[in-house]
């Protein structure tokens, strides 16, 4: 278990900020923006439950984007930090000037997510029939995207999705199709420093990044 292609990446992961230290000096005066004006919400959610209060004067939030085939935080400005707005902004076209010209989503914009349950710590996806045309490795991007957002509230600890209201299991790194999933399947899909830092993703992108893969390593080996 303790040599696992996602725990080795995880731990390369934690090993490589010291080595882009003097690159993310330069770096940083040249960072992709992520801070920008939110985008309109454009997909129709509801929730059971919604494990953060909504915050009147506005509020930031932690999107995962893809770069290069890994995933990326980026911060974006949102009207509250209701679980159903944060992921409704995930679904939504991403802005380029927002999240950095080489940061794209595999999330499908002409999907809905129908429907959010928040149940003993399971969040039930429920995602609108065009999610299914999605295959290969850009369902899995997809899934990781929206798992890694998911998990950001505390109170979601695994994600079960369904698709057009029937159960599916999603494509996971190491486990295969799996019915449930959670962030430590998606942990070997964190991006590397170095290579966020040559592609010009901002200092507090790389040091959350940084932080969440020394989170999963220790989460994910006391639970695996």
């Amino acid at each position: 278990m303790n040599g696992s292609p996602g725990r080795r990446r995880r731990r390369i992961v934690a090993r490589s900020l010291a080595a882009v230290a003097v690159p993310l000096a330069v770096a940083a005066g040249c960072s992709i923006s992520t801070d920008d004006t939110p985008r309109g919400l454009a997909v129709s959610t509801t929730t059971t439950s919604a494990p953060a209060s909504p915050t009147s004067g506005g509020a930031s939030a932690q999107l995962w984007y893809v770069l290069d085939g890994s995933l990326v935080p980026v911060s974006a400005s949102l009207p509250d930090h209701l679980l159903s707005t944060v992921m409704g902004s995930l679904f939504d076209a991403p802005d380029t000037e927002s999240v950095g010209r080489d940061l794209t989503t595999s999330v499908p914009v002409d999907t809905k997510v129908e429907h959010l349950d928040l149940a003993d710590g399971t969040l039930t996806v429920d995602l609108s029939g065009e999610f299914d045309n999605l295959v290969g490795p850009s369902r899995q991007q997809a899934i990781a995207q929206i798992v890694l957002t998911a998990t950001e509230f505390p109170s979601v600890e695994r994600v079960r999705f369904r698709v057009d209201g029937t159960a599916v299991p999603v494509p996971t790194p190491t486990r295969g199709d799996a019915p449930t999933v959670s962030e430590c399947d998606y942990a070997s899909l964190l991006a590397d420093p170095v290579e966020m830092a040559q592609a010009g993703v901002t200092l507090s992108a790389i040091q959350r990044t940084q932080a969440r893969a020394a989170d999963l390593e220790r989460h994910c080996d006391n639970t695996g």
